[in-house]
């Protein structure tokens, strides 16, 4: 049987999803022993290796006026500003907590789409995305314990709105010029982006235990290498809307995760929010409101 184009970046962006819904966890961890800015630059130079050799010969600069490059700035730069916000805020809130509104891109990335009128979502897509981010809430249930709308919250709130604007970017430019291209001129934008924080705006911190380095080689070849290229690869077969709704799935991993590196048991409000996400995935696919607005095929 062969899958459409749209059914395998289905599948992938599900893949992605479990993997760096697995890392909230791993990264709250890693940052126990590494300052964060720190922890970003060796993140993301160690990823950019293994991509460097998936880009043909001529894809960066052989273009007219440099446009790969300039796609690789905009996106590099939109994924910087996320992880930049994601990682500084998670050290004041939960995983569970970061979680959530990190996965308010679903709903941001529809609303941006609008604003700047590259694709008007269906209705459907716009209903999913509501009903997504009502599962996000209930599945991590941020006002558990207490703590309020923080730094961290904040912050994290500015993340997923980057998180949403890189989204769109790499739909943008991966339609456009060469895929490989693109994966590694933002993975290497972000690790060079990074070191000027590291350096000027924040105490380094760096104790080479052996948790440490399982995290970055987690986050760095699974999480980041693998991850921003098969996004790449696929994210000119879907919609911006339609794989941030997959990507509501990425709480629910993290969910998973936590109950089995720390024994956190989901409570009834959690499993009625993951029934939400999943149902916000189907709305955006077989809603009641028409036909939704194609992929490719």
């Amino acid at each position: 049987m062969v899958l459409s184009r749209r059914l395998q970046a289905d599948l992938c962006i599900v893949a992605l999803s479990a993997i760096w819904g697995s890392t909230f966890v791993v990264i709250k961890w890693a940052l126990d022993d590494i300052s964060p800015f720190l922890y970003i630059t060796l993140r993301f130079a160690a990823a950019s290796i293994p991509l460097c050799f998936l880009v043909r010969k001529g894809a960066i600069g052989g273009d007219t006026r440099g446009a790969t490059l300039i796609g690789g700035l905009v996106t590099g730069s939109l994924l910087f500003t996320g992880f930049a916000f994601q990682t500084v805020g998670i050290q004041y809130t939960t995983a569970a907590r970061s979680a959530f509104i990190t996965g308010m891109y679903v709903i941001f990335t529809p609303l941006l789409s609008i604003l700047l009128r590259l694709r008007r979502p269906s209705i459907n897509s716009i209903l999913g995305a509501c009903l997504a981010l009502a599962g996000l809430h209930l599945l991590t249930d941020p006002t558990a314990g207490g703590g309020g709308f923080g730094r961290g919250e904040f912050l994290t709130l500015l993340c997923a709105i980057a998180f949403s604007g890189h989204l769109i970017a790499v739909d943008h430019y991966t339609r456009r010029h060469d895929r490989a291209a693109i994966a590694f001129l933002q993975v290497a934008v972000v690790a060079f982006l990074a070191v000027g924080p590291a350096l000027l705006f924040e105490q380094t911190r760096f104790v080479p235990t052996g948790g440490l380095w399982a995290a970055l080689a987690v986050t760095s070849i699974l999480g980041t290498a693998l991850a921003f290229w098969l996004l790449n690869m696929v994210q000119a077969w879907t919609s911006p809307t339609r794989a941030a709704i997959i990507f509501a799935a990425e709480p629910v991993f993290a969910a998973l995760t936590s109950w089995l590196v720390e024994g956190e048991v989901l409570r009834g409000l959690a499993l009625v929010g993951a029934g939400l996400i999943l149902s916000g995935m189907l709305m955006a696919e077989i809603g009641p409101f028409g036909r939704r607005q194609s992929a490719p095929a």
